[in-house]
């Protein structure tokens, strides 16, 4: 009877661990693993098991969780003091989801649903990767010099902007590269921003847009994929008033794959994740005036930067 006891209270009760194959996976990809569950020292019945993908955005030294997936695991049986089980994990990844980057993290949450006793949960961190195709794309821009900017893999409201600076030969034209990426059936779909710095070519300062797109055929030999980028590129440098935002544009809102209900981005990657939190970021905005109203609110500490406050902020809007 004290062991029944205790074991609602968490103490010898069962527990569950979570093992996965491997800790990072591609986007689209299936990640794999076994869930190791064991008895405590009663019987014990369960109520069911699941698993929560938790994508956490750490900005400012403010952090926000969201659960991007449930997948249910198990349902209702008894497990036997000491008995040990072994469950098959298998889940494929969205292909809307952000890759993880500085600030995007993703975490495995392994519940198991005790009956009337305290739920015992496994924390897993997972990096998701790039989809190799997308991969391969940053492979050829690294081979003309480009890199990674530390804030690389934001979340704006239509996807996730990847951002890049130039090193070697554009370094004396181009302040930066930014993109957003779309996974289609035959290929990879880039939005393309390209920005000029003040002077080069008599330019004033410029953002230079284009869509790109690239076959599969086109993206198995990285050397021929980073030249066709870099006499893209070179393109829109010495025909700039062809890649103006206002040309973009409108060549954007006439595509059919892209321009649909809603956002016609949001089936960029990270498209999903970023329309959530934007979700989010509403109830929240409810949520305070409601607060307001009944004359709960806090007045903020003078120049202090709520998460989602540039959300609205033009251009640089990000999550």
């Amino acid at each position: 009877m004290f062991r029944k006891f205790l074991s609602k209270l968490g103490i010898g009760s069962a527990n569950i661990n979570l093992m996965l194959h491997h800790s990072q996976v591609r986007l689209g990809e299936t990640i794999s693993g076994e869930f190791f569950i064991e008895g405590g020292t009663v019987e014990q019945h369960i109520n069911k098991i699941d698993v929560e993908l938790r994508l956490t955005l750490n900005k400012n030294g403010q952090s926000q969780t969201k659960t991007v997936a449930t997948i249910p695991v198990a349902s209702a049986f008894v497990i036997q003091a000491g008995e040990k089980k072994v469950l098959p994990f298998a889940y494929e990844l969205p292909k809307t989801l952000p890759v993880s980057r500085h600030g995007i993290h993703y975490t495995f949450v392994t519940r198991l649903d005790i009956a009337g006793g305290v739920d015992h949960l496994d924390e897993d961190a997972v990096q998701i990767l790039p989809p190799l195709p997308l991969e391969k794309i940053f492979i050829a821009f690294e081979k003309l010099g480009f890199r990674e900017k530390a804030t690389s893999g934001s979340l704006k409201p239509y996807g996730q902007e990847f951002e890049l600076f130039p090193t070697e030969q554009f370094r004396e034209v181009v302040q930066e590269v930014e993109f957003f990426a779309f996974l289609e059936e035959e290929g990879v779909r880039l939005l393309l921003e390209v920005d000029v710095h003040a002077g080069a070519f008599g330019l004033q300062e410029k953002e230079l847009k284009r869509e790109i797109f690239f076959a599969h055929t086109e993206l198995t030999d990285v050397s021929i994929l980073a030249d066709k980028l870099r006499e893209m590129i070179q393109e829109m440098i010495e025909q700039p008033y062809q890649y103006t935002a206002s040309s973009y544009m409108t060549h954007y809102s006439h595509t059919p794959h892209l321009h649909g209900h809603g956002h016609g981005m949001m089936g960029a990657i990270g498209g999903f994740a970023a329309g959530m939190f934007a979700g989010m970021l509403v109830e929240e905005l409810v949520d305070d005036a409601i607060e307001e109203a009944l004359g709960f609110d806090e007045e903020a500490e003078e120049g202090e930067e709520g998460f989602f406050d540039d959300f609205f902020g033009g251009e640089d809007e990000e999550f």
